[in-house]
């Protein structure tokens, strides 16, 4: 028998053959992907969370609450939280909420940041409710040092008002197709753009509304505090003009309610557009009944709580005027697993 050694290809006699070197992978931190479905979830928290900032702002004003922190960002001088007295404890708890949206709302901007498949449409949304809310936190300062300045008030509750805006618009897209070209409108063009004039007037009924407020008596402040100053303006004369401006608004809405029902409309749209008719009736109830009552406290929180559903409603159905199909998620690719390397010459 022939017991030499071949040589190997390569090699020289006498010498074995190797096995491969087999490599490590260097193993990454995988980037955390976040769900449509959770992102979406947490798209409705930030759109709860804005809404709610909402009322608690109003009962700072209603229950005289505005100046209970004199100073911001602390409560007061040298003092990050109030006193145990009760307009300090409203204005301060306003202050926390706040704080609770900024995390939802940054949360939210993460989830769309993360999210497979990732839309930049959501992430300017959600990105849009970061700045917003920051810049409203700033804003919520300029009313502390301005003493509640009626009109500062104003700027404040209109900003608030869009950012609920942005909220809504993120809901309705975060679940639907927003590539170019995937709308499809269900409503005759004569129809859409009544619906953007009554959009309109609304953004001027709320003005109109915020004008009325600052003319008020809930000023904010409470008795011992600094006198807060007030819109010069009659507070008949501004209640009367955002009655009118509201009841121009009922009518185009009801005009577009009939429009939307003699025309070949789908049944959802017509059902939201009457949704947004019965809260502008009913909010329109609750302003008359307030007045004449003398603007007690609990109705206007009641009024407020009208006008957040209204925008939130008014949104909703102009959106649902374009079909958008539900969003299709790519199917997971589930790769073959590699067979395990055999070195060379095993049997």
């Amino acid at each position: 028998m022939d017991m030499s050694v071949q040589p190997t290809a390569g090699g020289t006699p006498g010498t074995r053959r190797r096995a491969p070197v087999r490599l490590r992978r260097v193993s990454r931190r995988r980037t955390p992907i976040v769900s449509p479905s959770l992102s979406h979830r947490l798209d409705v928290l930030a759109l709860v969370l804005t809404a709610l900032i909402v009322l608690t702002g109003a009962g700072v004003r209603l229950t005289g609450s505005g100046l209970g922190c004199a100073d911001w960002p602390e409560c007061s001088v040298g003092h990050l939280t109030p006193a145990l007295q009760f307009h300090g404890l409203v204005e301060f708890g306003n202050r926390l909420v706040t704080v609770v949206l900024t995390v939802g709302v940054a949360v939210a901007f993460l989830g769309s940041i993360f999210r497979s498949p990732r839309r930049r449409d959501l992430m300017w949304l959600s990105g849009g409710l970061v700045g917003g809310v920051l810049a409203q936190a700033v804003l919520g300062g300029i009313v502390v040092y301005t003493k509640l300045n009626p009109y500062v008030v104003m700027v404040h509750f209109f900003a608030t008002m869009l950012l609920l805006v942005d909220a809504v618009v993120l809901v309705h897209r975060s679940t639907r197709d927003y590539t170019p070209g995937s709308g499809h409108l269900l409503v005759p063009r004569p129809l859409i753009r009544l619906f953007y004039g009554a959009l309109a007037l609304l953004a001027f009924v709320i003005a109109a509304g915020t004008a009325t407020t600052g003319a008020g008596p809930h000023a904010g402040d409470a008795s011992g505090q600094q006198v807060a100053k007030r819109i010069p303006i009659a507070l008949r004369d501004m209640a009367e003009l955002h009655s009118s401006l509201a009841l121009l608004l009922i009518g185009i809405t009801i005009g577009l309610v009939v429009g939307l029902h003699m025309g070949d409309v789908p049944e959802r749209v017509r059902r939201a557009a009457r949704i947004l008719m019965v809260v502008m009736v009913a909010q329109a109830g609750v302003g008359y009944t307030q007045y004449f009552t003398h603007l007690p406290a609990l109705l206007v929180e009641v009024h407020i709580l009208g006008a957040t559903a209204l925008v939130i409603g008014a949104t909703q159905a102009f959106l649902a005027c374009t079909y958008h199909a539900p969003e299709v998620l790519p199917a997971p690719v589930v790769l073959d697993r590699p067979e395990p390397s055999v070195p060379i010459g095993a049997h």
